[in-house]
């Protein structure tokens, strides 16, 4: 009897240390996929083909943010705004601008001396988005190689910048005559590897080549570029296309991509 005692007592003192394993953490696996919105902060560099290069020198720069939704499936779907821009990138300048620029190569401002006429373009476009990411990572089914297609409408026009005094010649609504604000459908293209982190941190990214085609239209009543020969409606059709690299910070706005599993 005393030896059955003693057998309990070690017994319930194992039992006490080495407990059994009822719910016992095995590890996190990877789902299969994530399904959950996700917004993008774009950055693009972009260089110009055709009539947009025909009017601004390369390259632009490219800023957005996008709102897609990832299924499960690893189908992309969302919409993208984005605002791109050259720095003082206009070409023949003072040819376009002739009727106003003096015969020493100033346009005078209201003070009476050069202006310092410096001349952007400005442009925005919206696009709604599909795509699909095709996994090449083992054990990380939600990223990999990625398309992704958008159409949309875009605009493009110039602005004009005086940075020594101001030029009334070329402001308000006189700006509107030699601005040659143009907007029209676009369609966009790219390819690229897009990467999302199982540990759910921040090194959520995708990088991409961009092709873009726009076909733009004047929108102005009135227009007046004598390097181009035109002073009255701009009937003209411009196409453009655009090569670039975009790269994507995108952060997930849900869902997780682990998920505990127990054993009894």
């Amino acid at each position: 009897m005393k030896t059955v005692r003693i057998g309990l007592i070690l017994f319930v003192f194992c039992g006490l240390l080495f407990p059994a394993k009822a719910q016992t953490k095995v590890e996190d696996k990877a789902l299969d996929t994530l399904a959950c919105p996700i917004i993008g902060f774009n950055f693009g560099l972009w260089v110009p083909q055709g009539a947009m290069s025909d009017m601004f020198k390369s390259p632009m720069l490219d800023f957005g943010v996008s709102a897609l939704y990832k299924t499960k499936s690893n189908w992309l779907f969302g919409i993208e705004g984005s605002f791109f821009f050259g720095n003082d990138n206009l070409k023949n300048r003072k040819e376009r601008l002739q009727s106003i620029y003096t015969n020493e190569g100033t346009v005078i401002g209201t003070g009476g001396s050069d202006a310092g006429v410096e001349a952007f373009n400005r442009g925005l476009v919206g696009m709604l988005q599909f795509g699909k990411i095709m996994p090449v990572i083992k054990d990380n089914p939600n990223s990999g190689l990625f398309v992704l297609f958008g159409a949309g409408v875009a605009q493009n026009q110039i602005v004009y910048m005086p940075s020594l005094e101001e030029a009334p010649q070329i402001s308000e609504e006189y700006a509107k005559l030699y601005d040659h604000q143009q907007r029209g459908p676009v369609i966009s293209e790219r390819i690229g590897f897009w990467y999302m982190n199982d540990k759910k941190t921040y090194l959520n990214i995708n990088i991409s080549f961009e092709f873009t085609q726009m076909w733009l239209k004047s929108t102005r009543n009135y227009v007046i570029d004598d390097y181009m020969g035109i002073r009255g409606k701009d009937n003209n059709k411009y196409f453009s296309h655009i090569y670039g690299i975009r790269f994507s910070w995108m952060v997930p706005l849900e869902g997780k991509t682990t998920q505990e599993y127990y054993y009894y």
